[in-house]
């Protein structure tokens, strides 16, 4: 007889459904960003550069071409750093030089920001909802459309950062550093990143640092060593941007013309390389009694997570943003025409620095569709991007339902994230604060603080400022909308699920109700008018708000 054979059991692997839901929502943001509906409100429509493509993807048509001017300073967009140029180059080598190709690129960040969004949701908050909300609410978001169905960088920016943030809570620093670096290799706003990041590795740090608890002594030098190499990172830092400052046509020398920015830079740098210096004679002297190098666990805690700034967050990006400018040391042409040629063009890559910085400072030239970053959150001012025939429009307009309710959010999160602080006066006059600290309690606090550092900044720029500056914070803003929906979803009252629900359905009918007006569909005159509630004569005429 033939023996019988059993049959082959195959693990497949398990499908949630909030992977469903996910990807339900991702077809959704590829839907609103790419197709549209029919003709109008596809990606390739208007079929022409409008509002700054005309910088952007004009200067990333030169470089396709090999222009020997597209790296020159004037008479191109070269007053931000090089990467979504390249991008929008690389779409029209693989679409053709049409509008579809120019905005390929960006447009897939657009998507890819709702996939790190989720992760970074889920992640933070350890829940399904919170991502799933987090990944709807951007979609569902008119700002961000906007942004990334135009060519220029700050939907590039939106990406990268949401990434680099993602690896990093995540512990992958080699990733998180080269996705830092390509979102300043967009645009320099992307540089505020180092808010999170500084904030995740000192939480990181002090958290070890309980957990490395021992009976040993720590050494003097293991305190002077992550000192000093931490002075190092903050003098780097403020000697290039006071370097950067001074008039780019000035002999670009490092102690020329010195401010307060570069003194200041200057004396850290001597107080890190002596620390840094006495710290390794002291290592040095204790390897030559007993050829071993000890550490108690306090300072191997601190000196890896310092080390790992420095390597995953200051040299890693720095090489990715250098790689950038790759394309126009390769182009002889240009770099011959701006008097180096080849690899020895590096000079033109530090003059080219200086100059975007020399034109942002003083930038204060009046537009009639800037706002003031204070009135960012409340949405005062949008931007107009186009207008076509019949009423056919694109603003960058964010979802009320969403702009509206993220500052209580904010104020939701913070309150809860303190929820376990209390701090008391006592009569001694002296202020104590007792309580603890969990890590999702943490995770509140982290969302608020990075959002004020994203935002808050902007109030310091002297040159004229734009709501699309916004986009960063605005997306640690959905991250609080997100912990909110999930609190309200794990409520056990039903009052809570139907609140959240509704708040969803809310975000999702406003979207709707605002996609025409932010994706160039044709629109009747009646319908247009209530896209403007605010103007002069309309239903709710004011003078904070300006919509025109």
């Amino acid at each position: 007889m033939q023996a019988r054979t059993r049959p082959i059991a195959i693990a497949l692997p398990q499908i949630k459904v909030a992977h469903v839901v996910l990807i339900v929502i991702l077809l959704l943001a590829v839907l609103t960003r790419f197709v549209g509906f029919g003709f109008h409100g596809r990606l390739d429509q208007p079929s022409d550069f409008y509002f700054d493509e005309i910088y952007f993807a004009k200067t990333g048509q030169e470089i396709l071409h090999g222009d020997r001017a597209a790296w020159e300073f004037y008479g191109h967009e070269n007053t931000h750093p090089p990467l979504s140029k390249l991008f929008m180059a690389g779409g029209m080598l693989f679409f053709g030089e049409n509008s579809f190709g120019w905005r390929f690129f960006g447009a897939v960040a657009g998507v890819g920001s709702v996939l790190f969004m989720y992760l970074l949701a889920r992640r933070l908050f350890d829940s399904d909802i919170a991502g799933l909300a987090a990944a709807f609410i951007l979609t569902c978001e008119g700002l961000a459309l906007a942004q990334s169905r135009i060519a220029t960088p700050d939907t590039f920016v939106l990406f990268f950062l949401l990434a680099s943030v993602y690896f990093l809570v995540t512990q992958r620093f080699l990733f998180a550093g080269i996705f830092f670096g390509a979102g300043v290799a967009c645009k320099w706003i992307a540089a505020l990143a180092g808010v999170p990041i500084v904030l995740y590795l000192l939480w990181l740090l002090i958290t070890r640092l309980r957990e490395a608890r021992s009976e040993g002594e720590v050494k003097w030098f293991e305190v002077a060593l992550p000192s000093g190499l931490g002075a190092l990172y903050a003098g780097i830092t403020l000697v290039i941007v006071g370097f950067l400052s001074r008039h780019p046509d000035q002999k670009p020398g490092l102690f020329d013309s010195l401010g307060l920015l570069d003194i200041l830079g200057w004396l850290l740098l001597v107080v890190g390389i002596l620390s840094v210096a006495s710290a390794l004679i002291a290592l040095l002297s204790q390897y030559s009694e007993r050829r071993v190098l000890t550490f108690s666990p306090q300072g191997k805690v601190s000196l890896e997570i310092v080390l790992a700034f420095g390597v995953f967050f200051m040299l890693v990006p720095g090489f990715v943003y250098f790689l950038t400018y790759v394309p126009m040391l390769l182009n002889h042409p240009s770099t011959q025409a701006m008097g180096d040629v080849g690899w020895t063009g590096l000079g033109q890559v530090v003059r080219q620095n200086r100059l975007a910085y020399d034109f942002h400072q003083s930038l204060r030239a009046p537009h009639p569709y800037s706002s003031t970053w204070d009135s960012w959150p409340i949405m005062a001012r949008p931007v107009y991007f186009y207008a076509g025939d019949h009423n056919a429009k694109i603003y960058a307009l964010g979802n009320p339902a969403v702009f509206w309710a993220s500052l209580p959010a904010l104020a939701f999160a913070l309150w809860q994230g303190l929820a376990f602080v209390r701090a008391r006066l006592q009569t001694s006059g002296a202020l104590s604060i007792r309580g603890s600290l969990p890590q999702n309690r943490a995770a509140l606090l982290f969302v608020v603080i990075s959002y004020l550092g994203l935002w808050l900044p902007m109030g310091l720029t002297s040159r004229v400022v734009f709501i699309y500056h916004y986009l960063p914070a605005l997306g640690f803003a959905i991250l609080a909308l997100a912990f909110s929906v999930d609190w309200l979803w794990k409520r056990e009252e039903p009052w809570g699920r139907y609140t959240a629900a509704g708040y969803l359905v809310l975000v999702a009918l406003t979207f709707a109700f605002f996609y025409p007006h932010l994706t160039a569909i044709p629109v009747a005159n009646w319908l247009d008018k209530l896209y403007f509630p605010f103007d002069r004569g309309n239903l709710l005429d004011n003078n904070l708000f300006n919509w025109e």
